[in-house]
């Protein structure tokens, strides 16, 4: 593993300020979690708040022992496992929490955490993984997965974007994981937001000394992820398929597998570097805010085909590390497939894990905890003079 950024880059004050991390659920263990994960690495005494917390979903996760303090929901029924009951007393418990004790906020968003309170004399940063994706650029898609329930939900959306305008002005400088979501983020808030790329642990994992003949994808199964798209494609190509991922999408999924398909619902993190690399190419649908999965299956010396759009087009060199296909739909990932099975683009596994470094954990590290030091300093000069 990388080292932690040095000495350097803390923050330089006569006393170390008082830090409070906050995240919008910790309910499931993604992306976004895995950058919390990292923050908090970067800040091993700040306490972190978050509207609702499964330990079960935390096991081995480097926040287990973190002190961890949540809102009024997690204690309302079954708030663990259907939280979008709750969505509409989010952003009143966001606000109620109390961090008037802290110098510092950090704040990992992508809905809601980016929306609590400060004072004049603290300073908030947030790294937002994307504005409140259902209200804004899935706006549409969610409305129509709703079907008879959209003319219901319209009016609340509509309520939720006003409060995420607001709230998005809230912090004093915002980040992001790539130059696609910093675009979402000036439509939404009419901000600017830099840049930071996630982490990613590249260094757990290995290109197999020969690859085997079948794809793979990793994905939480949740519908903008567009997994249906994938199985229905090789449904199709009846080339052999791996899924491995969970969520509320599998029951939907499950039914429309043919032999060729498997779902594996869970993996630990060594299976799931031995899948990706021995995986012939890694399959993505979806419109992503930045893909940690895609820059993992290139550490891995895995090619990737996927969409093209969202933060993948950062991530992903076309007929260099990957393929792109350009539209959201099951014949273009056919033709996807077909393309790559040709063998008319040759891929170097040594290139495809060379661009998967521009991503390890360290340069997250060392961006992240010499921004946030730099803004520190500059806030206490405004500030307090020091």
């Amino acid at each position: 593993m990388g080292k932690y950024p040095p000495m350097t880059h803390k923050i330089k004050t006569s006393t170390e300020p008082r830090i409070a991390l906050v995240h919008d659920r910790l309910n499931v263990r993604g992306g976004g979690e895995r950058v919390l994960e990292e923050i908090a690495n970067l800040y091993p005494q700040a306490p972190i708040y978050t509207l609702i917390y499964d330990p079960q979903q935390f096991r081995g996760s480097p926040i287990a022992d973190r002190e961890i303090r949540t809102s009024f929901i997690n204690h309302l029924p079954f708030a663990k496992s259907r939280h979008r009951f709750y969505i509409p007393l989010m952003p009143s418990a966001i606000e109620r929490f109390d961090l008037r004790a802290y110098d510092i906020i950090l704040s990992s968003s992508a809905a809601f955490a980016h929306g609590v309170l400060s004072h004049p004399g603290q300073l908030h940063i947030s790294y937002i993984h994307s504005p409140m994706r259902y209200a804004w650029h899935q706006y549409q898609e969610h409305l129509e997965q709703m079907r008879y329930g959209a003319y219901l939900i319209k009016p609340f959306l509509a309520i939720l974007r006003r409060w995420d305008r607001a709230a998005g002005q809230r912090a004093d400088s915002l980040l992001t994981n790539s130059a696609w979501t910093a675009r979402l983020i000036r439509q939404a808030f009419q901000r600017e937001a830099k840049v930071i790329y996630p982490p990613v642990h590249t260094e757990r994992f290995n290109a197999a000394k020969k690859r085997k003949d079948f794809y793979l994808t990793v994905s939480r199964l949740v519908p903008y992820k567009r997994v249906d798209l994938i199985v229905r494609a090789f449904v199709s190509l009846g080339n052999p398929l791996i899924i491995v991922g969970d969520g509320p999408e599998y029951k939907k999924l499950l039914p429309l597998t043919t032999p060729n398909i498997k779902i594996l619902r869970r993996q630990t993190e060594a299976q799931l570097s031995t899948l990706m690399g021995e995986a012939k190419a890694f399959i993505y649908a979806a419109q992503e805010d930045f893909g940690i999965a895609a820059v993992e299956a290139q550490a891995a010396g895995c090619p990737v085909i996927a969409y093209a759009s969202g933060g993948l087009l950062e991530t992903v060199v076309d007929r260099g590390t990957g393929l792109f296909y350009k539209e959201q739909s099951v014949e273009s990932i056919v033709q996807a497939v077909r393309k790559f099975e040709s063998g008319e683009i040759r891929f170097s596994s040594k290139a495809i894990v060379g661009n998967a470094q521009r991503f390890a954990v360290e340069h997250f590290r060392k961006a992240f905890a010499g921004y946030v030091s730099n803004q520190w300093e500059e806030f206490s000069l405004r500030k307090f003079g020091k």
